[in-house]
C-alpha cells in the first residue's frame, strides 16, 4: 500500500511547507482541499502548485472535497458545482483526476432511504457531466455520525452503484467507518474494484456517539482496532493508498516536519 497525507492533517501549515514536510517524512501523496487550494492560488498560479509537487516527488491523488451536496436547496448546489469545476479545471493541471464527493447531514430523520438514494444519484449525475469534461473520476465517501445522510457501506454501494451513474468507487475513512459501527468484515463486502481509498487515523476513547473529527489522533495513539482493519484490507487485497486524515487543531499548531515524522512511522506499524 501506498502512503499519503490529507491537507487537514496540516490545515495551518502554508503550502510549500506542508508538501515539503510530507515528501521528507517518506509520503508519496497527498489529497489537497478546497479552500487551501484557492487560498494557495491567490497568491500564485497553478503553474506554482505543479512545481511544488514535482519538486517534492508527490501525487496529487485527490481533490477533497464536495461537500454535502446531496440533499442542499438548488442554489447551495449551483454553488457547489462552480467550484467543483474550478477544481476539475486545476486538476487537469496538476495531473488530479479524483474529487471526493461528501454527502448531507439529515434535517429531517424520517426521510425514507429510497428518496435518499435517489436524490444522491440525481445530484450526482449533474456533478459526473461536469467530471466528464475533464476527464475526472468521483468517489464517494459515507460519514459515520448518527445524523449523516449516508453513514453505512451497504448504503453507499447502493449509491455507487446505481445504473444511472458512471464508474464510481468509495473512499472508506477508518473514523467514519467505526463510528458508524462497523465490523472490519464488512470491508469484504466492497467489491475490490469499488474501494478506491482509505482515510487513515484514530480516536482518544469516547463513546461512538460522543467522537467527532477533532478527536482524531495519529493512528496507534487511540482505541480503534486498526490492526485488525489493515489485516483485513490486506486479506481482501487492497494494494492502494493509505491517506492519513486528522482534523486536530492541536496537530495543526505543532511542528508539521514533527508530525509528519510521526505520522509515517504511526502507520508503518500497521503495515
Amino acid at each position: 500500500m501506498k502512503l499519503a497525507v490529507n491537507q487537514a492533517t496540516l490545515m495551518k501549515t502554508p503550502m510549500n511547507i506542508f508538501l515539503e514536510a510530507i515528501a521528507k517524512a517518506g509520503f508519496e501523496g497527498v489529497e489537497l482541499r478546497r479552500d487551501e487550494t484557492f487560498d494557495y492560488l491567490r497568491t500564485h498560479r497553478v503553474e506554482d502548485l505543479n512545481q511544488l509537487l514535482r519538486e517534492n516527488n508527490l501525487e496529487c491523488i485527490t481533490f477533497n472535497a464536495i461537500e454535502l451536496f446531496s440533499l442542499c436547496s438548488e442554489k447551495e448546489f449551483q454553488e457547489i458545482l462552480n467550484y467543483t469545476e474550478k477544481l476539475m479545471e486545476i486538476g487537469t493541471q496538476i495531473n488530479c483526476d479524483i474529487i471526493i464527493a461528501v454527502p448531507s447531514f439529515l434535517d429531517d430523520p424520517t426521510i425514507p432511504e429510497s428518496k435518499i438514494i435517489s436524490q444522491t444519484v440525481e445530484r450526482l449525475k449533474v456533478i459526473a457531466k461536469i467530471a466528464d469534461n475533464y476527464s475526472f473520476k468521483l468517489g464517494f465517501e459515507l460519514l459515520g455520525f448518527p445524523n449523516c445522510s449516508v453513514r453505512k457501506v451497504d448504503m453507499a454501494l447502493k449509491v455507487i452503484e446505481s445504473e444511472e451513474l458512471p464508474e464510481m468507487g468509495l473512499i472508506i475513512d477508518t473514523f467514519h467507518f467505526f463510528v458508524g459501527e462497523h465490523s472490519v468484515n464488512e470491508l469484504g463486502t466492497i467489491p475490490l474494484d469499488k474501494l478506491w481509498l482509505i482515510h487513515m487515523n484514530d480516536a482518544i476513547e469516547k463513546p461512538f456517539n460522543e467522537l467527532q473529527d477533532t478527536h482524531r489522533v495519529l493512528p496507534c495513539h487511540g482505541f480503534f482496532n486498526l490492526e485488525m482493519f489493515v489485516k483485513k484490507l490486506k486479506e481482501i487485497g487492497y494494494d492502494k493508498w493509505l491517506s492519513l486524515e486528522l482534523f486536530n487543531e492541536k496537530i495543526w499548531e505543532e511542528d508539521p516536519y514533527k508530525v509528519a515524522e510521526d505520522s509515517i512511522e504511526s502507520i508503518r506499524k500497521l503495515l
